[in-house]
C-alpha cells in the first residue's frame, strides 16, 4: 500500500496505462479511506470508471473532484466527456465553458465545445468554434473531423467532404472518420465510394455496429440485398444481439438493420427486431418502417397495431424519411390528404439539404423537343415492361430522346432494347446528385421526366435542384410526390378526378385514354397446361399476382368467401416468403378451406409470366393499392380483371385501365359489388367466356395496348408543356381529347 498521497497518484496512474481499470478502482477506493476528501484521488476513481464505460457510477466522483477544486481545467473537461457519454450535452457545455474560462486558449477545450453545441443541434455556433480552432490549428483532426460532422448537419455536404477528407489526410487510421465520410458520400449519392470508405471503417474497427449497419444500407441502395442483408447481420451482432441493442437505446440502429433485412428478402428477422423496437417505443416512424415488414409477412394483426402510428407520420416532428410517402399508398387508413402532407415533408428534407439549385445558359432555339428520362430502373423492371416500347415509338423528328441511368448493372433484353431505344443514354451511378444535376443542366435538357418517384430506387435530389425547365413525374409512383420541382403528374380523367386536384402538388396532364403506357411489342411464351403450373384442370381459377405487402385481411376474407362459394375453385398467387405462405394458409384453413386450394406460383421471367396468366379465368384486384402493372398482364393475357376503385391514385389504376379497354363494367366501388361480380362471372361460364374473347381482342383493337398512339398523345402533352413554357405562363392543368 503506498504511503503517501503522492505514490497512490502515481500508483493508480501506472494501473491506469496498463489497461488495469478495474484494479485501479479498487485501489483509489482504498486510497480514499486514507485521503479522505482528496479532489484527485476522486478525479482518478471517476477516471477508472469511465475506462470501464460505467458513465453513471463515474458521473458523481467527476462532478465532486470538480466543485472541491474548482481552478483545475483538467477536471472540467473530464466532467464534460462523462456527461456527453451520458447525454447530458447541456450541462458538459457549461463545464467545458468552465474550463476555458481557466484555459481561454485551449484547443482540446474548444474543440470538445464545438461537439457539444453540435450535439445539442446549435450548428452554427458549432461551426463558428471549430473554425475558431483551424485558425489557430490548421493541421488539427479532431477539429476538421468534428467540423465535417457539423456541416453535415447543416446539409453543407460538399464542404464536409473536404474537412473529413483534411482529417482523414492528418490522421488516417481513425474508424469513425471514414465512417463519417462514407456517410456524407451516400447522402452525395455516391454509393461506389461511400461502400470503400464503409469498408475501410470496418478494416479499422469491425467492432462498430454504425459502420456495419450503413454498409448494409449502401449495398441496399445499390440493388446488392444478399450482400446488405449479411451486412446487417454483422451489424446486429457488432452491437451485441438485439437485446443488448435495445438495453444500450440503439432503437434507430435496429431500425436501419430491421429494414435491409426486410428488403433483402430477410422478413422473419426483420419482424423480430421490429417488434422488439415497437415494444420500446411504436412511435410514427419506426412504424411506417415496420409496417411494411408485418404487410409483406402477412402478420395483419401487427400491421392492424402499427397503422394508426403509421399514418401520422406527417404530424412527427423532424425528417420524414423519403420512403414513407410510399409507404402510406398500401394503407387503408391513410388519406389523400394525408398521402400530399407526407410527400410534402418528405420533399422539404430533400430541399432542405439542397447545396445550391443549377443553372445552365440555353443556346439558341432548337427545333426538336429534347426530352430526359430520369431512372434507377432501366433493365427488366415492371416499369420498363410497361413504357420500354414509348422510348422506340417517340418521333425523332420532334423529339430528342435521352436516358439518365442510375439503374444498377444489368444485361437483359429490356436493358439492351433501352440501350438501342434513347438517342443517347448517359450514366450517372458513379456521380454525385449535384453533378447529375449539372450534367443534365449542361445537355439544356427542355422536359426532365422522373420515372421512380418516391420508390425505392430514386434520387430526388439530382431534379430538386431544377436542371431542367420543366419537370415532371409518370408512371412509377402512383400519388403526389409533394416536391415544388416536380411541375406536371401525368394522369387521365379516371385516374385524378377534379374533385380530387387540391390533393395534388403537381398540376395534373390528362391523357385522353389511361396513363398507363403498354408494350405491344411483349411476348408470351407458349402456354403449357394447367398440370404444368400445378393448377387442377377442371377447376374456377381465380388469380391475384399482385405483391403480398398489398394483400388485406379484408380482401383475403373476401378472395376465400368466394372459394367457399365456388365449388372447385381455387385461388392462384404469386409466391410470398415463407412466413406470408404459412400465414395465408393458416387463415384459410380457419375459415374452412383446405389451404391447398391456394396455389403459389414461383417468379418466372416476363414471356413466361404471361403465358402461364392465360389459364386463369377471372382476376382479382387489390385494395387501397390497387393492381398496376398486373392489370394489364392480365387483360394482355386475355383474363378479364375485376377491379376495386377507391379515391386514391393507388386505388384507381385498375380502373383507369379497364375504362381504356372499354370494360368499365369490371370496375366496382364496394367489396360487396366487387364479391358480387367476381362470384357471378365465376357462375355464369357462357358469359364469363364471351368476356374473354372481348379481352383477348383488346392486343389488336381499341387503345390500350396501341403503343404508338399512346406515345403520340404523350407527345401532344409533352409539346403543350413546353409551349407553356415558352409563352411565359406557369404550370396548369392540361386536359387532352
Amino acid at each position: 500500500m503506498p504511503s503517501s498521497l503522492q505514490d497512490s497518484i502515481n500508483d493508480l496512474l501506472g494501473l491506469h496505462s496498463l489497461g488495469r481499470y478495474a484494479d485501479m478502482e479498487a485501489r483509489a477506493r482504498a486510497a480514499l479511506k486514507s485521503f479522505a476528501g482528496t479532489a484527485i484521488l476522486r478525479e482518478l476513481l471517476g477516471v477508472a470508471l469511465a475506462a470501464q464505460r460505467r458513465f453513471a457510477d463515474a458521473l458523481p466522483h467527476f462532478e465532486r473532484a470538480a466543485r472541491d477544486h474548482p481552478g483545475d481545467p483538467q477536471f472540467w473537461d473530464n466532467l464534460a466527456l462523462c456527461q456527453c457519454e451520458l447525454k447530458q450535452y447541456a450541462p458538459a457545455e457549461q463545464s467545458l465553458r468552465r474550463s476555458l474560462a481557466l484555459q481561454p486558449g485551449s484547443i482540446e477545450a474548444l474543440v470538445a465545445l464545438g461537439r457539444v453545441l453540435h450535439l445539442l443541434k446549435r450548428h452554427r455556433e458549432a461551426r463558428e468554434t471549430l473554425e475558431r480552432v483551424l485558425t489557430w490549428a490548421p493541421g488539427h483532426p479532431a477539429a476538421h473531423y468534428h467540423l465535417g460532422e457539423v456541416l453535415t448537419g447543416l446539409d453543407q455536404l460538399e464542404q464536409a467532404e473536404q474537412h473529413l477528407r483534411l482529417a482523414l489526410a492528418a490522421e488516417p487510421n481513425l474508424a469513425a472518420t471514414h465512417n463519417a465520410l462514407a456517410s456524407v458520400l451516400l447522402r452525395q449519392g455516391l454509393h461506389s465510394q461511400a461502400e470503400q470508405s464503409f469498408h475501410d471503417a470496418i478494416a479499422l474497427d469491425p467492432t462498430s455496429p454504425f459502420s456495419h449497419a450503413n454498409l448494409a444500407l449502401v449495398l441496399s441502395r445499390q440493388g446488392h440485398d444478399a450482400e446488405a442483408a449479411d451486412a446487417a447481420r454483422s451489424a446486429l451482432a457488432a452491437a451485441g444481439g438485439l437485446e443488448r441493442a435495445l438495453d444500450d437505446d440503439n432503437l434507430d440502429l435496429m431500425d436501419l438493420i430491421a429494414n435491409v433485412l426486410d428488403g433483402g428478402g430477410a422478413t422473419d428477422e426483420a419482424l423480430q427486431i421490429f417488434k422488439a423496437g415497437i415494444a420500446r417505443d411504436n412511435e410514427p416512424r419506426r412504424a411506417i418502417w415496420a409496417i411494411y415488414a408485418a404487410r409483406r409477412a402477412c402478420d395483419w394483426d401487427f400491421a392492424a397495431r402499427l397503422e394508426p402510428q403509421a399514418c401520422r407520420i406527417a404530424e412527427v416532428t423532424g425528417p420524414v424519411d423519403e420512403s414513407a410517402p410510399w409507404r402510406l399508398l398500401f394503407l387503408a387508413g391513410a388519406s389523400a390528404a394525408q398521402q400530399l402532407t407526407t410527400a410534402r415533408r418528405s420533399a422539404q428534407r430533400v430541399a432542405d439539404a439542397l447545396p445550391r439549385p443549377v443553372s445552365a445558359s440555353r443556346t439558341a432555339t432548337r427545333e426538336r423537343i429534347r426530352i430526359g428520362y430520369f431512372s434507377g430502373d432501366f433493365y427488366s423492371h415492371p416499369v420498363p415492361h410497361l413504357m420500354v416500347g414509348v422510348i422506340e415509338r417517340h418521333d425523332r423528328a420532334c423529339f430528342e430522346v435521352i436516358g439518365y441511368d442510375f439503374s444498377p448493372p444489368a444485361d437483359d433484353d429490356y436493358r439492351r432494347r433501352f440501350e438501342r431505344a434513347f438517342d443517347r443514354m448517359v450514366p450517372i451511378r458513379e456521380m454525385s446528385d449535384h453533378a447529375a444535376a449539372e450534367l443534365i443542366a449542361r445537355d439544356e435538357i427542355d422536359i426532365a421526366i422522373d420515372l421512380a418517384g418516391w420508390t425505392k430506387r430514386t434520387r430526388p435530389p439530382v431534379l430538386a435542384a431544377r436542371p431542367a425547365p420543366v419537370q415532371l413525374q409518370w408512371l412509377g409512383y402512383p400519388g403526389t410526390l409533394g416536391a415544388p420541382w416536380i411541375d406536371y403528374i401525368v394522369a387521365d380523367r379516371v385516374l385524378i378526378r377534379r374533385e380530387d386536384e387540391h390533393y395534388f402538388s403537381e398540376k395534373i396532364i390528362r391523357l385522353p385514354h389511361t396513363y398507363q403506357a403498354n408494350d405491344d411489342k411483349r411476348v408470351a411464351a407458349e402456354t403449357q397446361g394447367r398440370s404444368s403450373y400445378g393448377l387442377p384442370e377442371n377447376a374456377v381459377v381465380f388469380c391475384s399476382f399482385n405483391g403480398a405487402f398489398k394483400l388485406t385481411p379484408d380482401m383475403f376474407d373476401c378472395w376465400l368467401q368466394l372459394l367457399e362459394a365456388v365449388d372447385r375453385s381455387v385461388l392462384w398467387m404469386l409466391k410470398p416468403e415463407d412466413m406470408a405462405r404459412q400465414a395465408l394458409a393458416a387463415r384459410a384453413q380457419s375459415r374452412g378451406i383446405d389451404p391447398a386450394r391456394l396455389v403459389f406460383a414461383p417468379m418466372v421471367a416476363p414471356s413466361e409470366h404471361l403465358a402461364r396468366m392465360a389459364q386463369a379465368d377471372v382476376a382479382l384486384d387489390c385494395f387501397p393499392y390497387g393492381s398496376h402493372t398486373t392489370a394489364s398482364d392480365a387483360l394482355w393475357a386475355g383474363v378479364p380483371l375485376v377491379a376495386l376503385s377507391g379515391d386514391t391514385f393507388a386505388s384507381r389504376v385498375s380502373a383507369s385501365i379497364l375504362t381504356a379497354a372499354g370494360l368499365p363494367e369490371l370496375i366496382t366501388c364496394s367489396l360487396a359489388d366487387y364479391y358480387g361480380l367476381a362470384l357471378r362471372l365465376a357462375g355464369d361460364h357462357d358469359e364469363l367466356n364471351r368476356l374473354k374473347a372481348r379481352v383477348q381482342a383488346l392486343r389488336t383493337s381499341g387503345p390500350l395496348f396501341d403503343t404508338g398512339l399512346f406515345t403520340r398523345d404523350l407527345e401532344r402533352a409533352f409539346t403543350a408543356v413546353w409551349a407553356r413554357h415558352r409563352g411565359g405562363l406557369p404550370p396548369d392543368h392540361i386536359t387532352l381529347d
